[in-house]
């Protein structure tokens, strides 16, 4: 047996209440939580930029074999594709490094949570857009190649499909993502609320 179950135990028989927890230093547990939690948010945000990083090189490796108006074209494309990834989860980073945290630690843990369900949303959207873009490009070019037909219906069909597919599975892998992070939010503000 522990001291602390010991002292637990005398205070029962004894029919002392325990102190209730002062407002003070609880805030304070919390609040630094939220900050460590803002901390990692950002390296996760930061890491997710960085796996395209190596895509960018390869697209960018891929003019050092000669530059074609065809090579040119695709790694201006994906250049300009993967940096609209890479430029949302920065902004993402951005604003929920500069969230004020000023006000009472509810207003500043729910606008955390609120800029984490926005930096979701947001890549959500960039992430579709690519395979939007990306599809139409394709069927595009299968329709000036070869009109309306057969193919043109094939690349149209999967082009909707490759859509509706990145949706869901972006959807799913935001929200693995994020998962930690919006439990612990949401765990701070019923803290908060326990104490009110």
């Amino acid at each position: 047996m522990d001291i602390e179950s010991i002292e637990r135990r005398w205070r029962q028989e004894a029919g002392v209440r325990p102190a209730p927890l002062e407002e003070g230093p609880v805030l304070q547990m919390i609040e630094t939580r939220a900050a460590e939690l803002r901390r990692s948010l950002r390296g996760r945000l930061r890491r997710e930029a960085g796996y395209y990083l190596p895509m960018i090189a390869v697209s960018l490796a891929t003019l050092l074999s000669g530059f074609t108006m065809g090579r040119v074209g695709a790694a201006c494309a994906v250049l300009v594709l993967l940096g609209g990834v890479i430029v949302t989860l920065w902004r993402a980073e951005r604003r929920i490094a500069e969230a004020p945290l000023d006000g009472s630690v509810e207003e500043a843990l729910t606008r955390l949570l609120s800029e984490l369900d926005a930096a979701g949303r947001a890549y959500v959207a960039v992430y579709v857009g690519l395979f939007v873009v990306a599809g139409a490009s394709l069927t595009g070019a299968v329709w000036w190649r070869d009109g309306v037909g057969p193919l043109f219906a094939g690349a149209l069909a999967g082009t909707v499909l490759a859509v509706v597919w990145s949706r869901r599975s972006g959807r799913r892998y935001v929200e693995r993502m994020f998962r930690r992070h919006r439990t612990e939010l949401v765990d701070c503000l019923r803290q908060i609320e326990g104490q009110a």
